[in-house]
């Protein structure tokens, strides 16, 4: 296919998840809803974003070296050789079904769309899909951006994913504030991205800063939480998309605050724009992200605010 053309390398490596996997996540994201916590919930279902940590979790049930077999095939897809820290950038998650809640092995396909170079290293583009083992059941796109730090002398390939978000200029329409706990990243990292950056205080001196970090991916779920129980009901199904840029670090224990814009959608859409923020530092870390959620209320049913 034309997709195909515009793609390097093509690695399948097995996933996989149990109930329990699902219920830390959660966890480890700050969710308090016990559909996403407790088995026997007559809702349980999987926090809708669960898919972004199995590239780095595989199918281990246990602690797995960083970076993990996943991550390792992803740049080799892009014939890039890691010379020092990889930083996330974006990721723009696609969901087309919502994920077994009982657990199940799946297969994960990764190619890279996207090798940019820049002043101080590489940019690179790749995409994953979540499948079941026939390949037939297509259950999430996720698009990822990842800086090489240093990475330079690289053949220029594919086009960008990015997409530039227009944050509207006036008071947020909702705010959510959730204080994260000094052990958060600790709680996290058993989703599968046990990068030692964000539990080593040695790592973390190494790579520059004063203490272990808070994964993106961890400030990433607790804001896609937030919007979800704002504009989603806290229904797993509405999620149809959700793309950040990642712009600061956190660091365990500091106050992430979600501020969200409602804007017009496609038809049967909900579109909100958000920014995320460390209180005590007024720092933006996540900056010009949207959802997209399906609206499937009957007109009858929606109050006339």
């Amino acid at each position: 296919s034309d997709a195909m053309a515009e793609s390097k390398g093509n690695t399948v490596v097995p996933v996989g998840y149990n109930k329990r996997d699902l219920i830390l996540y959660a966890l480890g994201i700050g969710v308090t809803d016990l559909r996403f916590l407790y088995e026997n919930h007559p809702n349980f279902a999987a926090f809708p974003l669960y898919p972004v940590v199995l590239g780095f979790k595989g199918e281990s049930e246990d602690v797995v070296g960083f970076p993990s077999p996943p991550m390792i095939a992803a740049s080799a897809n892009a014939g890039i050789t890691p010379k020092g820290p990889a930083l996330d950038g974006e990721r723009h998650v696609i969901i087309h079904k919502p994920l077994p809640p009982g657990g199940c092995k799946l297969d994960l396909e990764c190619r890279c769309v996207g090798v940019h170079p820049k002043r101080s290293g590489t940019l690179l583009e790749s995409e994953m899909f979540l499948m079941d083992k026939t390949h037939k059941t297509h259950y999430a796109t996720i698009t990822t951006g990842t800086f090489y730090v240093g990475v330079k002398d690289v053949q220029k390939f594919g086009k960008s994913h990015s997409k530039s978000v227009k944050v509207p200029n006036r008071a947020p329409d909702r705010v959510v504030q959730q204080k994260t706990s000094a052990l958060q990243a600790t709680m996290y990292r058993l989703s599968g991205d046990y990068n030692p950056l964000h539990v080593d205080p040695g790592t973390a001196k190494e790579m520059e800063f004063k203490e272990p970090i808070l994964h993106g991916l961890c400030t990433m779920g607790h804001s896609t939480n937030h919007v979800l129980g704002t504009y989603g009901n806290n229904d797993p199904a509405k999620i149809k998309s959700v793309r950040v840029r990642f712009s600061s670090p956190v660091f365990p224990g500091e106050t992430l605050e979600t501020r969200m814009w409602k804007l017009p959608g496609g038809a049967g859409e909900v579109r909100v724009v958000f920014e995320t923020r460390v209180v005590e530092r007024n720092k933006t870390v996540m900056s010009r992200c949207e959802m997209v959620l399906s609206d499937d209320e009957p007109p009858a049913r929606r109050s006339k605010l």
